[in-house]
């Protein structure tokens, strides 16, 4: 079945793995899916992430974000479930199945999929894929069978908001956006997480990794005029992101890469904004803090006291950032897979044409 040469009265069966997770860009894209001019029939498959279980994650979407998506005139079939549930089920065959979650070790023994396995993310290289944790299996079963299309992470990572594009996402699909890029600048990875030794350092150090969290805090400081964020980092914030990565990687790491310098550098920078948001030149972050970091698992209704100012100010210049947004990784995904739904591969669109198509389908 060419989908190109399918009636357009005639949905497809189009399955989602989302861990729903807490950086937002799972919900853009199962927004989009909810709203896109083609005909299909959706099941999304929460999965569940290391901090909450798939029922919680689930919860968590119907909440906040399931009122806000709008009743389309050719309503379409959505399910919700998690893969606990879904696993159980029975056979499963869609059209397509898109994963933008990691697996949790689900092997994929009932699922057939007809056309296309999508993945988010890198199948094999020398970076691994977040979504690639526990998820070897379901995609070396696809790969085998000449369907598992892959998107890089590094192409992935170029794909972020313009001001058209982010008008697009309202209500709390917009207040998660500016959140979520203020919780991801001023928090690191917590070393316990089960992925940090994978991706902790990655995300403060570009020489290692794609370096997000790094460049959106340098850009986010460019923007709102702290250039003293440059001078280099002192000795003291070099000890104290030493004792970041050893809480990570325990006491024998060594710095191989200059991770010490571009995490105190990230430091200093927030100091810095923070210094405009309070007015108080001798206010010094993470003295008071009394901690190198602070660690990006709070809520908007948890954010430590001390960085409160910091964010009403972020708020406040949220115009400005938008540049400094996090990329839209799983909305590309969506969007790559409607490509599909369409008949055309958008897998290596650029940026610019991301833009240009992806504001006239919503």
């Amino acid at each position: 079945m060419n989908p190109s040469n399918v009636e357009q009265s005639t949905p497809l069966e189009v399955h989602v793995a989302t861990d729903s997770s807490e950086e937002i860009d799972d919900q853009l894209a199962m927004l989009y899916l909810r709203t896109v001019d083609v005909p299909m029939n959706l099941t999304f498959i929460f999965t569940g992430t290391s901090k909450i279980t798939a029922e919680q994650s689930l919860k968590e979407f119907t909440d906040t974000f399931e009122m806000h998506i709008p009743i389309l005139e050719n309503f379409r079939n959505v399910t919700l479930t998690t893969l606990g549930t879904y696993k159980h089920s029975g056979p499963q065959n869609p059209d397509y199945f898109l994963q933008i979650a990691p697996m949790d070790f689900y092997t994929g023994d009932n699922l057939e999929v007809n056309q296309k396995y999508i993945l988010a993310g890198d199948f094999k290289s020398d970076s691994p894929s977040f979504n690639m944790d526990g998820s070897e299996a379901i995609t070396m079963k696809f790969s085998e069978q000449g369907k598992l299309v892959d998107i890089p992470s590094s192409h992935m990572a170029t794909m972020r908001f313009n001001e058209e594009l982010l008008s697009k996402f309202t209500g709390p699909f917009n207040e998660y956006i500016v959140f979520t890029a203020f919780k991801l600048a001023f928090g690191r990875m917590h070393p316990k997480c089960p992925v940090a030794q994978k991706f902790a350092e990655g995300l403060v150090n570009p020489d290692v990794g794609r370096g997000v969290n790094y460049t959106s805090v340098m850009t986010i400081a460019d923007n709102l005029g702290c250039h003293t964020a440059h001078r280099m980092p002192t000795d003291t914030g070099l000890n104290e992101s030493n004792k970041y990565f050893k809480d990570i990687f325990g006491d024998d790491w060594k710095d191989s890469n200059g991770s010490l310098w571009k995490l105190s550098h990230i430091n200093d920078a927030l100091h810095w904004i923070n210094v405009k948001a309070t007015g108080n030149g001798d206010a010094d972050l993470f003295a008071e803090n009394g901690s190198e970091v602070f660690y990006s698992d709070f809520t908007v209704d948890t954010i430590p006291e001390l960085l409160k100012p910091s964010w009403e100010y972020f708020k406040a210049n949220a115009s400005k950032l938008i540049e400094c947004y996090n990329p839209v990784y799983d909305l590309f995904a969506g969007y790559v897979l409607v490509g599909f739904l369409k008949g055309e591969s958008r897998v290596s669109h650029s940026v610019t044409e991301f833009h240009e198509n992806i504001v006239k389908e919503f």
